[in-house]
């Protein structure tokens, strides 16, 4: 188990060095923790070094002082991070927040970024008046109440009936999560809007979605792949997670993008 201290908060991370002096990053989606890339690492293999953690406030990462969500106060964690490891070639795979929180790191430090995956999400998701009402409902019902429709997202139909057990452990993972942790995450979302920078983007990026994907739809994720002139790759029986749904797909969509940078 590998921690680390940045500033107000404790940071749980899983960090592998590869043969090659590159590193993903791997940034999740909100209410999860880095369990949902085991498969891709395990895909991965030692060629590519690979960072995986919990954002604050999710997982084993303790939440700090933050009062408020912001997606930057999730990025400087992020570059903390890679700073205190000695990153210094990273490519950013971002699944849903992790893709805002990804186009945050890339506006203040583009020099310090040779790519990004962007996974299952957009430069704004979803609506003010959407995330307030989430809040407003975990805030009064707690997470059990939300976690059906967020499961439902989450999985392609298929998903719950070929994988029981694997459903149930993610059913934990998303009802015991800390209710704090994921409203401020909630707000980070909502407040969120990176347009302009994905039209400013000069560096090679890539889109995939879920063909299922109900949280960030296929024509979501593909007018942000049109906003960026970028690759948009499609991927059939996964839903929001695809690094879950179709890890072995997934896996390989990233060998071929950053064997290529």
């Amino acid at each position: 188990m590998q921690a680390i201290q940045l500033g107000d908060t404790t940071i749980h991370y899983a960090f592998n060095k590869g043969d090659k002096d590159l590193t993903l990053v791997f940034i999740n989606s909100l209410g999860t923790d880095l369990r949902i890339w085991d498969a891709v690492i395990d895909g991965l293999g030692t060629e590519f070094g690979t960072l995986r953690f919990d954002k604050r406030g999710h997982g084993l990462s303790s939440l700090g002082a933050v009062e408020k969500g912001s997606i930057s106060s999730y990025a400087d964690d992020v570059m903390g991070l890679c700073e205190a490891l000695g990153l210094h070639k990273i490519v950013l795979v971002g699944l849903s927040i992790g893709g805002l929180i990804s186009l945050d790191i890339y506006q203040r430090y583009p020099e310090k970024i040779a790519g990004i995956v962007f996974m299952d999400t957009a430069p704004k998701i979803g609506t003010a008046e959407a995330w307030n009402n989430r809040i407003e409902t975990i805030s009064s019902k707690g997470m059990q109440v939300v976690a059906p429709s967020i499961l439902a997202n989450w999985f392609s139909p298929s998903f719950q009936q070929d994988h029981p057990a694997a459903f149930a452990l993610f059913q934990a993972m998303l009802e015991r999560a800390d209710v704090l942790g994921y409203m401020i995450a909630c707000e980070a979302i909502r407040d969120a809007d990176y347009t302009k920078t994905a039209q400013d983007i000069a560096i090679p990026v890539i889109c995939m979605v879920g063909e299922e994907d109900k949280s960030t739809p296929v024509a979501l994720v593909q007018g942000f792949a049109q906003l960026m002139n970028c690759s948009l790759i499609t991927i059939p029986n996964a839903g929001h997670l695809p690094c879950v749904d179709s890890p072995e797909r997934t896996t390989a969509i990233l060998h071929d993008f950053i064997s290529a940078l």
